[in-house]
Order: structure tokens, then C-alpha cells, then sequence
């Protein structure tokens, strides 16, 4: 599978000899952190002045930051499906809600279980279970089938099992760090530890103490400009200040057991939020994620623009715990450009956008739209299977604010970008964005002459993609503009 199209990082066949090192040395601890739905944008250290995100901060200057990190869905359940898996969401049958990661999909927890770990999960719904939270949308039968037919596998996988329903997050947040702890007092002191420490905030709904003052926001270019909007935003942000504060306390425990230089941290938002032009689209918003890595002694600090993609966190916790990456197995090793510096050659990540329903009937955009993308360093394609159908946002089309625009849109009032990018009634088959020119990409450049072979080569390497992952969707094909 390394050899194939996917073309990850000139490491293919260097892997295991860029981390020989590591596997001689003492396995590390692996905490992976998980926020659910930050978008990059929405960190200090990423240039967002407004937010204020203190230990975000200064864990990235201790470790590594990712700025062209991400996510291959703008949606939470494929997402973590690829980070436990390695593999693209299609690869692995995880295209929807509500489903279960098959028995025959092995997660790399697994495979550290095996060679000597106490592993887990903790906090917000693991979400590869099927419906585990409670929220709209489970289904007492549903539930039944899956527990009687053994399609809930992952308290078989691994050592502890813990999960934090999420809503009323105001009142059940902080049992997450609970969980941590727990984990931490009841894992086998004698091994080394994985353990993913997933966070409810900043997903919906906006409930955090107000932190931020909504008039003096910077907003982003593609924001309609309205008190609504900007309190909306700055709900946003105090969400994530909070999840910040949380983070500061487990980063505080390993300092005070002695755990630090042992741990490898990653952090990592497992989509976008639900903001404009983010989760549940293929703009950089909606799968472009803040990525950290710290071990202490192991990776110097340092910032890189290179592409990386979360299927390469499986690879790279075994390398780092020393042992082999299974062939399935399609992320990248980052550790050789983590701990050497190496230089790779340019990479290619993809991205799905699946369903978003839990248990309900198709009844608008939102629950059963499909699209594919795939990124470079310089380039996005996008392609749309549901063209002529309109963009619904996911998480907060019923929300005051957005009620506000629709009216807006309806008078005339709101300003013209705005409308195009909310309300127009059908979207492209294709779009092409310049990220290096264009980083809010708002400028299709699908029928620019100039760029024909660019497009050729995106639609065709999407396509070889979709192939090897055995796509259920329409393949594309560059004909249709000949």
C-alpha cells in the first residue's frame, strides 16, 4: 500500500530505519488528545491573536506544530476512525453515524496491547462504537442489535473503556479530567500506557463561562459581519478556552508524577468546528486542524508547513513504541521528520465528506451529502457528488444567527459574498482553489485554461484513490470538460 498512489512521505522505505533508534530505547507512554471540532484557526500559536489559548501555546513551543495538518473528514466519526485505523474512513466502511468499526479493522491500540501496553480511552464518545453518548438519535433497538451481535468491540480492545456523555457540557466537562486520572491511578504501573483523552469542547453547543468580548474580533474574511455572528464566534472561542484550561491541568499531572519526559503528547482537533466554511465542508476550515506533537529529549521544537495527514498518527506511535507498521496500514512515520529533520517530498492527502445523519430519513443536504477532496502544497480539488443540491451547514443551521442571515438574504441585506457562499441554491461539480494565493478559497479556478493540467492530475489521482480504497460514491473523470 506505501508504494501506491498516496505518495506520503519520502520515508516509504526508511521508516523503520529512521526510528531504529527509538526501538531500542525504553517504550514510551502515548497520550493522544483529541479536541472535537477545532479548526486551526482557532489557536494562539496559529496566528489567531484573539483567542486565548495559553497552554495550547506553550505545549506547541515545546514540541513540534503541524501547520498544514489534516483531518480526512470534516466529520467526528470518520475522522477517528482514520486515527485509529491508519486508514482512509472508505477503507474502512466508516462513511456515516451510528455505525461500529468492524472486528475485522484492527485499531493500532491493538497492536500496542500486544507487545506490553495498558491502553484505553476516556472522555467524549470514542464514537466507533455506534451510539454510545445518548444523545437524539440513539435507538434502543439499534443499540440491542449491535451488543447482542457483537458489533461493539472496543471494550475487547483494549484495557478500559471510559465515556463522558456530551451534552450539558457545562455540567459534565470536567469529568473528563476525571476519567484521566482514573485511567492514570488504575492503568499496570509496570507498562507503558496509551491512552486517548477525547474533549467535548468546542463541539456544540456553546456553553463555556464568556471569556471573549464578541466587538473586538477579528473576524475572517468569509464572516458576515453582525452582532449575532460575532457572538457566535466568540462562544466559539470561549469553548475552546476552556478545553485549553483543561489540557493545562493533565500537561500540570505528568509534570507532577514525573511523567513528562516519558509521555509523547500529540494533540490533535479531530475536524472543524462548526463555523463558516468548516465542519462538515472540504475548505481548509472544515479539515484543516491544529496538529502538536512533544516528547521531551526526543523532537526538537520546531514549526513545519509540511502536509500531514491524520492516518499518520497510527504509523507513528508504533514507530515510536518501536514496533513494525502493518502493511494496511497507509499513514506516514513522522518521526524521522520529527526527530532528524528530514525533508520529504510533496504528499497528497485526502478527505471525505460522508453522511451526517444519526437515525434519521434523508431529509436535506446536511444528513446525506457526499464529497471528496484531495490536497497538496499547493492545490485543493474538491469534488461535489451532490452539485446541484445547496450547501446546509452542520451544527448550527437552526440557530438564531443563522436565522438572522436568512432573513438577511431574503431583504437583500446581506452583503453579496455572504449570500453566494450560504445561500446559493446549487454548487459546483468541481472546485480548484490556489491555497498558496488563496488560502480562504474563494476563487474556483476549475475553468481557468491556464491550470487544465493541474485539474487533470488532481481528478485523476482523486479517482486512483477512490479506486484503491473501493469509494462506493461515482467515480470522477477530467473528460467531462473536454
Amino acid at each position: 500500500m506505501k508504494t501506491r498512489l498516496k505518495t506520503g512521505l519520502l520515508l516509504c522505505g526508511g521508516v523503520l530505519g529512521g526510528s531504529a533508534a527509538v526501538a531500542a530505547q525504553k517504550q514510551p507512554n502515548i497520550l493522544l488528545v483529541l479536541s472535537d471540532d477545532q479548526s486551526a484557526f482557532a489557536v494562539g500559536c496559529y496566528g489567531n491573536a484573539d483567542i486565548r489559548t495559553p497552554h495550547l501555546d506553550r505545549f506547541a513551543a515545546e514540541g513540534v506544530r503541524f501547520n498544514r495538518a489534516y483531518a480526512t473528514s470534516p466529520q467526528s466519526v470518520p475522522s477517528r476512525a482514520s486515527i485509529m485505523t491508519g486508514r482512509s474512513p472508505v477503507a474502512v466502511n466508516m462513511t456515516r453515524f451510528n455505525v461500529t468499526l468492524a472486528r475485522r479493522f484492527r485499531a493500532f491500540p491493538e497492536y500496542l496491547r500486544e507487545n506490553g501496553y495498558y491502553t484505553g480511552v476516556a472522555g467524549r464518545g470514542y464514537h466507533l462504537d455506534g451510539a454510545v453518548s445518548g444523545r437524539v438519535g440513539k435507538i434502543k433497538e439499534v443499540e440491542l442489535y449491535y451488543a447482542e451481535h457483537g458489533y461493539k468491540t472496543f471494550p475487547d480492545r483494549l484495557d478500559t473503556c471510559m465515556v463522558v456523555a456530551d451534552a450539558r457540557k457545562g455540567e459534565s466537562h470536567w469529568k473528563i479530567n476525571a476519567q484521566f486520572r482514573t485511567f492514570m491511578e488504575r492503568r499496570d504501573k509496570d507498562k507503558p500506557f496509551f491512552l486517548q483523552l477525547s474533549y467535548s469542547d468546542p463541539h456544540t453547543p456553546y456553553d463555556a463561562p464568556k471569556v471573549h468580548d464578541p466587538r473586538s474580533l477579528t473576524l475572517p474574511p468569509f464572516y458576515p459581519d453582525t452582532q449575532l455572528v460575532r457572538e457566535y464566534l466568540a462562544a466559539y472561542y470561549d469553548e475552546i478556552h476552556r478545553m485549553d484550561s483543561d489540557f493545562g491541568e493533565v500537561l500540570r499531572y505528568l509534570d507532577e508524577h514525573g511523567l513528562s519526559d516519558d509521555t509523547i503528547v500529540i494533540f490533535m482537533g479531530d475536524n472543524g468546528g462548526a463555523q463558516f466554511m468548516a465542519k462538515g465542508t472540504l475548505y481548509e476550515n472544515g479539515i484543516r486542524v491544529p496538529f502538536m506533537v512533544r516528547w521531551p529529549g526526543h523532537i526538537t521544537p520546531a514549526v513545519t508547513d509540511v502536509v500531514v495527514s491524520n492516518v499518520d498518527i497510527a504509523s507513528t506511535c508504533l514507530a515510536a513504541a518501536g514496533l513494525p507498521v502493518p502493511e494496511e496500514i497507509e499513514g506516514e512515520d513522522l518521526l524521522p521528520l520529527m526527530t532528524q529533520g528530514e525533508t520529504p517530498a510533496e504528499r497528497w492527502v485526502y478527505s471525505v465528506r460522508s453522511c451526517h445523519a444519526t437515525n434519521s430519513l434523508p431529509g436535506k443536504t446536511s444528513v446525506f451529502d457526499q464529497m471528496r477532496c484531495i490536497v497538496g502544497e499547493r492545490y485543493k480539488l474538491i469534488y461535489n457528488l451532490l452539485p446541484g443540491l445547496p450547501w446546509v451547514p452542520i451544527d448550527f443551521s437552526g440557530t438564531e444567527m443563522f436565522a438572522e442571515l436568512k432573513r438577511m438574504h431574503r431583504s437583500g441585506e446581506l452583503d453579496a459574498l455572504s449570500s453566494r457562499l450560504y445561500f446559493s441554491p446549487t454548487r459546483p461539480m468541481f472546485e480548484l482553489y490556489d491555497l498558496r494565493n488563496d488560502p480562504c478559497e474563494q476563487r474556483n479556478l476549475i475553468d481557468d485554461p491556464a491550470l487544465k493540467e493541474v485539474r487533470n492530475d488532481l481528478i485523476l489521482k482523486l479517482t486512483y484513490k477512490m479506486i484503491e480504497d473501493e469509494d462506493f460514491v461515482t467515480l470522477p473523470h477530467p473528460i467531462i470538460y473536454e
